[in-house]
């Protein structure tokens, strides 16, 4: 025990440390089996080692609530990059257009200073109600093409949510996904949303990227992005959402600053869940990239083919320049 002084007339007050401290357990609260031994029940002794254990949890976690990218870039005579935006692609489902899936990352892979940001769903694990008869691939399968994926891209892959359909993985067995697929990951991992903060070249830019968010309207497709600026993240400058497999971007002023918001479609272009309760006839094949300048501040969202193109054609001209200083240069005497 302990005296604390605890006003000028000097009055003392017995306090009790938090630790080592611990009172004996009253006789009512120990059970006693017959012929066996007393197990008494401490409260005290339990939250502590739950702390513990919810510590060490903690530390074994790979997903952050944010992250940094720095842009690789392959071809740094170009002053820009294009994050390609890849999301609800469902790979294992008969619903999904898996070629325009390989098509697309393919196309990520090709493209100078080129980088993939995943919104999630990115396969489809589909372990309950009528889902599980549209896998036409185990879903453990589904996990390890994924995490193939993720080998070869190796610093293109920037970021990954974890989506509501993967996340099944963890309601139905215990296992996170992000364990099947993402351990290996170079990029940061997301459980359900999170802020990336992209270095490109000299710029930086926050990229705010969630699954899902509050505030769905189809009359609106873009609440949910603003929705997700106003309530979680502030300052970030590009905003995207998946989930309801909707493709859309457009730019506002808030605060003197543009924002950027994106709905990046999906590759389940087939979706009979969605048609037969009235979501979406179809869904909005993905093809959105994010054209980031490297050494001036700029960024704006085009379709993947007219940034490819345009990136392109920056290289072209890149090398034309580069001709062009090498033919100029005087001759060393």
């Amino acid at each position: 025990m302990e005296r604390l002084i605890v006003d000028a007339r000097g009055t003392e007050r017995i306090i009790r440390p938090f630790s080592p401290y611990v009172p004996e357990v009253p006789e009512g609260q120990k059970i006693v089996f017959p012929d066996k031994k007393q197990y008494a029940i401490d409260w005290r002794k339990n939250l502590t080692q739950l702390s513990e254990i919810y510590k060490t949890i903690k530390e074994a976690e790979i997903v952050q609530e944010e992250g940094i990218y720095r842009v690789p870039f392959s071809n740094p005579e170009i002053p820009y990059a294009v994050g390609f935006v890849f999301s609800d692609a469902h790979i294992g489902s008969y619903s999904s257009d898996h070629d325009l899936v390989r098509d697309l990352l393919e196309t990520v892979l090709a493209t100078p200073n080129g980088f993939l940001v995943d919104a999630g769903d990115t396969f489809d694990n589909g372990i309950w109600g009528g889902l599980s008869h549209e896998g036409i691939m185990p879903a453990y399968m589904q996990a390890f093409t994924i995490e193939d994926i993720i080998r070869e891209f190796g610093e293109k892959y920037a970021a990954c949510v974890i989506g509501n359909h993967p996340e099944w993985m963890f309601q139905a067995s215990g296992v996170k996904p992000e364990y099947m697929f993402a351990r290996q990951m170079k990029g940061v991992v997301f459980a359900g949303m999170g802020l990336l903060h992209l270095e490109v070249g000299e710029q930086k830019y926050d990229w705010a990227l969630a699954h899902s968010f509050w505030g769905k309207s189809k009359k609106n497709i873009f609440n949910v992005c603003v929705n997700l600026r106003q309530q979680e993240y502030p300052d970030a400058d590009v905003f995207t959402v998946g989930h309801e497999h909707i493709w859309g971007h457009m730019k506002e002023m808030v605060d003197g600053r543009e924002r950027l918001y994106i709905r990046p479609g999906t590759a389940k272009t087939s979706d009979r869940y969605a048609r037969i309760h009235g979501i979406a006839k179809r869904g909005q094949s993905m093809g959105i990239a994010v054209v980031f300048g490297a050494k001036e501040r700029s960024f704006g969202a085009y379709s993947i083919e007219e940034a490819v193109k345009l990136q392109f054609l920056r290289k072209e001209i890149a090398g034309l320049s580069g001709i062009y200083r090498t033919t100029t240069e005087k001759p060393l005497l």
